[in-house]
């Protein structure tokens, strides 16, 4: 069963059956979705200085993994450095495009490229002496595609490189503990009308997987003129496992440290971790 085709559970699938079939329902991640939770995202500060902190270490090339509409881009271009920027979606490279033919953005057009590719198996032909994930992105991957991406981060990272990557973790959702739901609302605002979002996080602790979904209704005229539904399932992984599938890759974790989390994810989860990896050959 892949992402696409699992059944929603939980709030999510009780909203789906109260809207019936009329209601959208899209994925997160998909070319509406993603707009939607960048617009959550924008202002999320949270990794970025870390990075930048590590990153200044090591100064040179880098290259970013799921770089998308250029959240964490944006600041390594704006502090000197050379990017690389690798997404999967043709629609947020052309979103982080756009971004650079803003005035404020413009001038640092010359120092990023781009590569649609897929972060789990790829291949540039030369090595970087920075390579970056941010946000949690490795939850979108399984296992598998997880060992395809140390084994891509691995045959691209420089000797005296780094991989610096971003793990949320929940400590207390053990493979024996059930279900675990947390809901948060907010109103995002694409600069014509406001939309309030229904955000819901589901655990399944057993199969190690989340749905985090988001009830997305526009508002106009003091009503709801449209809804939709977007979700996408993401892969629980521990941040102990996470080192040993870096280790069995043929790279060390040289640190592991606590992220402090933004405003948008402390409201919606108190007890989550954001871990900050630095890795190294």
């Amino acid at each position: 069963m892949t992402e696409s085709t699992r059944p929603l559970l939980g709030l999510a699938a009780k909203i789906a059956d109260a809207f019936g079939p009329k209601l959208p329902i899209h994925d997160l991640y998909g070319p509406d979705g993603s707009q939607l939770y960048d617009r959550m995202m924008s202002n999320d500060r949270a990794e970025i200085d870390d990075f930048l902190s590590i990153a200044g270490r090591h100064r040179g090339t880098v290259l970013e993994l799921a770089c998308g509409n250029g959240r964490t881009t944006l600041p390594f271009l704006e502090d000197g450095y050379t990017v690389v920027g690798l997404d999967s979606s043709p629609n947020m490279l052309e979103r982080l495009a756009d971004r650079l033919k803003e005035p404020d953005w413009s001038g640092y057009a010359g120092q990023l490229s781009t590569v649609e590719s897929d972060m789990s198996d790829f291949s540039l032909g030369r090595r970087f002496d920075l390579v970056v994930l941010g946000m949690g992105t490795v939850w979108m991957l399984d296992e598998e595609q997880r060992a395809g991406l140390f084994r891509s981060v691995r045959k691209h990272l420089n000797e005296d490189g780094r991989f610096l990557l971003t793990l949320p973790e929940h400590p207390d959702l053990q493979d024996g503990t059930s279900s675990v739901e947390q809901k948060h609302a907010f109103v995002a605002h694409d600069g014509t009308a406001p939309t309030f979002c229904s955000l819901i996080e589901y655990f399944d602790p057993h199969q190690k997987l989340r749905l985090m979904s988001i009830l997305s209704q526009r508002i106009e005229d003091g009503g709801i003129s449209h809804s939709v539904l977007y979700a996408h399932w993401n892969h629980l992984i521990s941040a102990t496992t996470l080192e040993k599938e870096i280790e069995q890759a043929g790279m060390r974790v040289i640190e592991r440290r606590d992220v402090q989390e933004s405003r948008v994810t402390k409201a919606v989860d108190t007890d989550r971790h954001r871990w900050m990896f630095e890795v190294g050959i």
